[in-house]
């Protein structure tokens, strides 16, 4: 029989053979029940165990409660298939007598997500079989009960229709448990007597009250009322720990309940841990901060001032790096103090706002080729006019040292590590002092490994003695500069276009003819015609005007701009929606498109999953992105959101730093999620 006619056939059976026959057991009926009408090969399919219950009985949670026992299945499943775990619903609280159980009653499913494989033909049918164990209870009896369950689907290689169980699946999947919101802080305290669970940074609504469902049976007493302190920015809910229990509880986990949405926590319990949290995040998000492609320009002067510190006395060198780590200190207060006024005026403001600014861009760009041109030796050091830069950072001096952390502050500006954005979003809606604490453990982090050098003897005796060999390293070490001014350059070209390329450019020569100037020349009339083009160029960069915003190259995907309008039309229609928070200076956006977003596999599994790509150019000041922004706990991009395509659903945050196999394991779980 042709392939064809046999998928027709069992399309045409689907609709019946998507349901099992049902075991009729006391007090409850089950069977196994699939979301859709068929199975595509290398996709995903979303089964379940369906519990009809009589009135008055239940079956149970993966937590019991106080008495009972959780449903489970033994699968016996075709070749290349695997089944993912149960996945639970949120539950209901039911009181016996004195205790307190958390399970369903009614119709209840707990859903199951199956791994099809890529290779099944696409005709004939596959048997999912399976062996489900249960406890039935009432107030007075429980009666345990197992069966095996059988489910015939067709496979085919079109989209798949619903079936009868259809809603049921839709309706189990707004009751499982989401990622707690961005923004949420969560804090544990633990002790014999009593846990509390603290929440921050909460929005939205309270009721109905925070309840607290625990995965863990011997964690709080089940039947002991949950008491609800409300804040203005989020709650506190006190628990009572389990009687039985040796030692305090190390993490509060399980299901919270939240004004109707349920979200899973996983909450480590320490007293400190809400307030040294955010500080190791941003220690170590500077930390990383380093290896970040912005930071690389300002690393030839950071190598360079480290080889000429060698065989210096050691308190001297000691200096250098406090001085160093001073400059980084001052330039991150000075970011803070700038974003908290602006803030508190009510403006909207985040991480690397100066560069949003075509004149500041033009003028680092002006700036870097200046310091390049020095390096190359092509004017000398001294007390020109164009020594001044020299002395600032790439000179010697303690002067110097300061101005490197100055720099490499500005120039980090662009990227954003790991743990960055959780950190700065948390610190940016902080009281000013808990605020600054942040910025300056960011700091720390970013100045440590100059630091550590410096303060450690015997990494300093390592380095190399100082010579002629460090005039070729200088001039090697200009060419990082030199391609930051490319790409300076570039984003003007976006901010700005054309004309502002045009100014960017003269400026650069009226730096380069000053210097060369300078080099012929370093005194008398020269110094004066030298001070005249340096003018003149700062005189072009002012007349740089922002104009409208150049799309931003998007690969194979025709992205949309980004609009929460569109984002929630989109979301009402079914369609999943991947929004990109970045901008043309951010240099980690720049990769993260290039080496995962724009590759042809995450291309075309978006196409074939219909998402929506939508990109939030933050180029330039935009108040509507700055407060979406916001509303993920960020203040600054990159910021990566992934919509399911159900309006109920929360967002997923992906990672800061993509590769293409994080973007494609969340597509995938997507797809798991929404078998189409």
């Amino acid at each position: 029989m042709p392939r064809t006619l046999l998928a027709l056939l069992g399309l045409a059976l689907a609709s019946a053979r998507a349901l099992s026959a049902p075991v009729v057991a006391p007090h409850v009926q089950v069977e196994l029940v699939a979301d859709r009408a068929s199975i595509q090969p290398g996709h995903a399919a979303a089964v379940g165990l369906r519990f009809a219950l009589e009135p008055g009985w239940h079956v149970y949670w993966r937590n019991p409660g106080d008495s009972g026992e959780a449903p489970s299945v033994e699968w016996t499943l075709p070749p290349g298939f695997s089944a993912g775990p149960i996945e639970w619903p949120t539950p209901e609280r039911i009181p016996v007598g004195p205790l307190t159980n958390f399970g369903y009653e009614g119709v209840a499913l707990l859903p199951v997500t199956l791994r099809v494989p890529a290779d099944l033909p696409s005709f004939g049918t596959v048997d999912i079989r399976a062996k489900a164990t249960w406890l039935v209870c009432d107030r007075d009896e429980c009666i345990p009960g197992s069966a095996p369950l059988s489910l015939r689907l067709p496979v085919a290689g079109g989209a798949p229709g619903p079936t009868d169980a259809t809603p049921l699946f839709d309706a189990t999947r707004a009751r499982l448990p989401a990622a707690v919101p961005p923004g949420w802080q969560l804090s544990a305290d633990a002790s014999p007597e009593a846990i509390t669970l603290v929440a921050r940074g909460v929005t939205g609504a309270l009721d109905p009250r925070p309840l607290f469902f625990p995965f863990a049976r011997e964690a709080i007493e089940h039947a002991e009322p949950q008491e609800v302190t409300l804040s203005p920015d989020g709650f506190r809910l006190d628990l009572t720990p389990w009687s039985g229990a040796r030692s305090p509880l190390a993490a509060v986990a399980g299901v919270l309940t939240v004004g109707g949405h349920a979200y899973a926590i996983d909450v480590a319990v320490g007293t400190a841990g809400l307030a040294l949290m955010p500080l190791v995040l941003a220690f170590a998000g500077g930390l990383l901060l380093n290896l970040m492609p912005c930071v690389f320009p300002v690393l030839a002067l950071k190598a360079l001032g480290l080889v000429g510190l060698a065989g210096e006395a050691q308190r001297d060198v000691r200096v250098h790096g406090i001085v160093y780590a001073l400059g980084v200190l001052v330039s991150f207060w000075a970011l803070a103090g700038v974003l908290l006024a602006v803030r508190a005026g009510g403006a909207q403001l985040g991480w690397g706002f100066q560069l949003q600014s075509p004149v500041v861009v033009a003028l680092l760009a002006t700036l870097f080729f200046w310091m390049a041109l020095t390096l190359l030796d092509v004017s000398p050091v001294g007390a020109s006019l164009m020594g001044l830069g020299n002395r600032l950072a790439a000179g010697g001096g303690y002067r110097a040292s300061f101005f490197t952390g100055v720099l490499a502050t500005v120039v980090a500006t662009p990227c954003t590590a790991p743990f960055m954005g959780t950190a700065l979003g948390y610190a940016l809606v902080q009281p000013p002092a808990v605020a600054l604490g942040v910025f300056t453990s960011l700091g720390l982090g970013l100045a440590l490994p100059y630091v550590a050098i410096t303060l450690v003897p015997a990494i300093g005796a390592r380095l190399p003695r100082p010579g002629a060999w460090m005039e070729t390293l200088k001039h090697v070490l200009a060419f990082p500069l030199l391609a930051t001014v490319v790409w300076l350059v570039w984003v003007v070209s976006l901010q700005a276009g054309p004309a502002g390329v045009l100014a960017v450019l003269t400026a650069i020569l009226l730096v380069a003819l000053a210097m060369w100037i300078t080099g012929r020349r370093p005194r008398g009339r020269s110094r004066l015609v030298a001070g005249t083009a340096v003018a003149g160029a700062l005189g072009v960069l002012a007349t740089i005007v922002p104009t409208a915003m150049v799309p931003s190259a998007g690969g194979a995907l025709a992205w949309e701009p980004y609009s929460a309008e569109r984002v929630g039309e989109h979301l009402r229609a079914g369609r999943p929606v991947f929004v990109d928070f970045t901008a043309a200076w951010c240099v980690t956006c720049q990769v993260n498109e290039r080496l995962a977003l724009a590759t042809p596999a995450v291309t075309a599994k978006m196409k074939a999953m219909g998402v929506v790509p939508m990109r939030a150019d933050w180029t330039r000041p935009d108040p509507d992105i700055a407060r979406a922004l916001q509303r993920f706990g960020r203040d600054g991009v990159p910021l990566y959101v992934l919509y399911t395509g159900r309006e109920k659903d929360p967002p997923r945050i992906l990672p800061q730093i993509l590769t293409t196999e994080t973007v494609l394991t969340e597509l995938d779980q997507l797809e798991r999620r929404s078998p189409t």
